[in-house]
């Protein structure tokens, strides 16, 4: 890329506060990417593109546009060779209740997010695979991937705790007492948060290198936990970006930022995006979900419902990786639907004559998809081609 697109980027999608300039030195001919502020230590050099000069192709775990343009697919068969990662959100379960998405609103039955995420994930891989793709669930079953368990950050977790606390071990045993909750939860985070998506991430990167990766979820208000029904039901859809002026500091978070920003997975992730909005939509026309604070997450193109932001997954996941946020489970239409569980058909539920909404949420992502990938992949020259 050129010096400009690389600036440009940085500036409109994964840093608008710019404050990883700090770290850098742009020029129209390169890069330098320091590992301290004050600029002693250079840690590489990246060489842009210049006029006149051939594009060397990057090495990428995904096909490009370009690629694709070349499959020459039928069009009954739009997803032949391509290669799509869908990761079922959350843990379900019995750990459910732990990650705090096991919840009971009103009279229905218990919502387990992770479980119907990965009721839906069964759905839309089905669809994808009869379109001709070569499919990969993250996870199929309601257990947590990595070996770790909460235990094992409870130290990590203490030290942590203590620190905000200013509570050291010589501190009174009322004040450490008082610091247990807090522990366990923050041990608890560094478990399925932490490990268990990194785990995840390592899996896609030796066992399935992915066209694009979809994480699949149902959101919910803040005030779910408590068992709260809302009137308000929205959607959105999140790739990796904008991350925070505080964020920048990390040399990891860092390394995760610049690796998204050179795949060049963005213009995917877009088109995706779009065309995902575009089908769900159908399913249920919802306004698009309200965001306050602009550091940590920003616009990427003139589609409401798509945000950039700066999500553990979609940082760690190869390639391009689309995070769904639609419906919110704490809202008494959803969560009426969603305690309706999968069945063929159509049924009197939450005022309505309807489908089960795994289904309609999986034919949403599934059609969308083959939508756009058959733009690209499908052979115009097919006398079965409409295009």
């Amino acid at each position: 890329m050129s010096s400009k697109e690389f600036c440009n980027l940085i500036d409109r999608i994964y840093n608008p506060s710019k404050v990883v300039y700090a770290y850098l030195n742009v020029t129209p001919e390169y890069a330098e990417f320091f590992e301290d502020k004050e600029k002693t230590t250079l840690l590489l050099t990246l060489r842009f593109i210049q006029p006149g000069e051939r594009p060397q192709p990057a090495k990428r775990t995904f096909h490009t546009v370009q690629e694709l343009r070349k499959f020459h697919n039928p069009p009954e068969l739009p997803l032949k060779g391509v290669r799509i990662a869908l990761d079922p959100g959350h843990i379900g379960g019995k750990w459910a209740s732990l990650e705090e998405r096991s919840v009971i609103w009103n009279n229905n039955p218990v919502i387990r997010e992770g479980d119907k995420n990965i009721q839906v994930a069964k759905l839309i891989r089905t669809r994808l695979k009869a379109a001709g793709a070569q499919v990969y669930l993250t996870h199929d079953k309601p257990d947590p991937l990595t070996d770790t368990r909460p235990k094992d950050f409870m130290d990590e977790a203490r030290e942590l705790v203590y620190q905000k606390k200013g509570i050291t071990e010589d501190s009174p045993k009322a004040a450490r007492d008082a610091c247990r909750k807090l522990i366990t939860w923050y041990a608890e985070l560094f478990f399925y948060r932490r490990a268990e998506i990194a785990q995840r991430a390592e899996n896609l990167r030796n066992e399935f290198p992915s066209d694009i990766n979809i994480s699949n979820h149902f959101n919910a208000t803040e005030r779910s936990g408590s068992g709260e029904i809302v009137k308000d039901n929205r959607h959105v859809f999140l790739l990796n970006g904008c991350y925070g002026p505080d964020e920048m500091d990390n040399p990891v978070t860092r390394f995760y930022m610049f690796s998204k920003l050179l795949e060049q997975s963005l213009n995917i992730e877009m088109a995706a995006g779009d065309a995902i909005t575009a089908h769900l939509l159908k399913v249920a026309s919802l306004p698009p979900a309200k965001y306050g604070r602009e550091k940590y997450q920003c616009r990427v193109n003139q589609n409401p419902y798509l945000y950039a932001r700066n999500l553990a997954a979609s940082r760690q996941y190869p390639g391009p990786t689309l995070i769904l946020e639609p419906f919110y489970m704490n809202n008494a239409w959803t969560a009426a639907r969603l305690s309706a569980g999968d069945y063929d058909g159509v049924r009197p539920i939450a005022g309505g004559m309807y489908r089960s909404l795994l289904r309609e949420y999986a034919d949403a992502v599934a059609d969308a998809l083959i939508e756009v990938y058959g733009k690209w992949t499908v052979d115009k020259k097919s006398p079965k081609s409409k295009d």
